[in-house]
Formats: structure tokens, C-alpha cells, sequence
């Protein structure tokens, strides 16, 4: 069982390639990411917790090694709050709710509870299960793209029998996870052709939910 670690914030690195990030977002900076990120009213919210009360053991971040430091799979909203906290600066949004925030807290975590694997791939069943079948869930366009970018990491071939491997790691029915499979596919189908320049429908705003099950799609 892997134990909790004390890691300096500075090492700790933001992961461009989450699932709950923007597709195009792949190749960006930390500053981009957090600028995203504070579009969500919520950091300024958990920032608040954070700086009240400090950062909970029990919620020790997910990390891997990279370099000289550690990317973050699981955590990187509290990892963005950290930052914040530490470097107000970072916030080219939201400027005076952040500032407000250090007015009103004392807490500045510098070295955080973390949880270290060899590699985001063993990490993977406790994201699945966590995140797309227990009970903290993302939205239905994240665990579709998080289990769309499991593919490659599979055995078997074939939508059925990748559904079918993917649900028994993650606990959850293959038929939901082959509509998620497959929604993914649709969804980038659409995106690849520019959202049919559907005025105002881009990344941000297209509905995954509203998807239906193509089964006949091959992936």
C-alpha cells in the first residue's frame, strides 16, 4: 500500500492532460490551466477552505514522477488553490476574489500530503472507479474522455470486448461504458469538423449528454 509523502508545492506540477481540461489544452502552461480553472467559482471557494483550515491529510493528492518534480493526476483543483494561495499573482482573472481570499485566511500549505505511483497508468482503476462510478463523479464528457483515452492501454480489440475489459476494471457495466465509448467517437467527429459551424457551439458549450448511443460506430 502506498504511503503518504510530504511534497514541497513547488514540485508539485499541474496536469495538462486531465480529463476535465479542454482538449486543445494538451500542450499549454500551468498559467493557462489555472486561468481555466479559476473560471469556476468554486477554486475561490475550496481556496477559502484551504486557507481557513489548511489542507486535509485525507485528501492527499495522486502524483507521478516527472523530472525533477511530480505531475498531479488527482487533485488538480486543490493543487490550483494551493498555487493561489501561495502566488496570488498566478490569477490573471478573478484578481480582487483572490485577493480578498488572502485578506481573510492564514493557512499557506508548503508541503502537501501526496500519494506517489510509478506511473498514471496504476492509478487508473482508483480514477475509474472514483470518478466513473463512485461517488465522486465528473461530468459525462470527462469519464468519456478519460476511458476514450484508455484504449491503447488495452488487450483486447473491439468496442464490445474494450467495454467489457474497461467496466471490469473500473467496476462498473459494459454497456454503459461502451455508450461512452462510442459518444466519444460522435463527439469527435463533430469537433474534427469545426462544430458544423453551429454559431456559439464550440468545446465548451456543446451538451455530451445529449449524444445518443451510435453502437454502429467502429472505434
Amino acid at each position: 500500500m502506498q504511503q503518504i509523502e510530504f511534497i514541497p508545492l513547488e514540485k508539485l506540477k499541474l496536469d495538462n492532460k486531465n480529463p476535465r481540461l479542454p482538449s486543445n489544452f494538451n500542450n499549454k502552461s500551468e498559467n493557462d490551466i489555472i486561468e481555466w480553472m479559476l473560471e469556476d467559482e468554486s477554486i475561490i471557494e475550496l481556496m477559502l477552505a484551504i486557507g481557513q483550515h489548511d489542507f486535509f491529510v485525507g485528501e492527499a493528492l495522486l502524483v507521478v514522477k516527472n523530472g525533477d518534480g511530480f505531475t498531479v493526476v488527482e487533485g488538480n483543483r486543490r493543487l490550483t488553490s494551493l498555487k493561489l494561495l501561495s502566488n496570488p499573482s498566478l490569477a490573471t482573472i478573478r484578481v480582487n476574489k483572490v485577493k480578498q481570499v488572502l485578506e481573510e485566511t492564514t493557512k499557506r500549505p508548503k508541503s502537501i500530503p501526496c500519494i506517489v505511483f510509478d506511473s498514471k497508468e496504476q492509478i487508473m482503476q482508483y480514477l475509474g472507479y472514483r470518478h466513473v462510478t463512485g461517488i465522486k463523479s465528473w461530468s459525462v464528457a470527462s469519464k468519456a474522455k478519460y476511458l476514450y483515452s484508455l484504449l491503447p492501454t488495452l488487450k483486447s480489440e473491439g468496442i464490445k470486448s474494450q467495454s467489457i475489459e474497461l467496466a471490469k476494471k473500473i467496476g462498473s457495466k459494459s454497456n454503459y461504458v461502451k455508450k461512452l465509448l462510442v459518444g466519444y467517437k460522435v463527439y469527435e467527429i463533430i469537433k474534427d469538423n469545426n462544430f458544423y459551424k453551429i454559431p456559439q457551439l464550440n468545446e465548451t458549450t456543446f451538451h455530451f449528454n445529449y449524444i445518443p448511443p451510435l453502437y454502429s460506430i467502429q472505434i
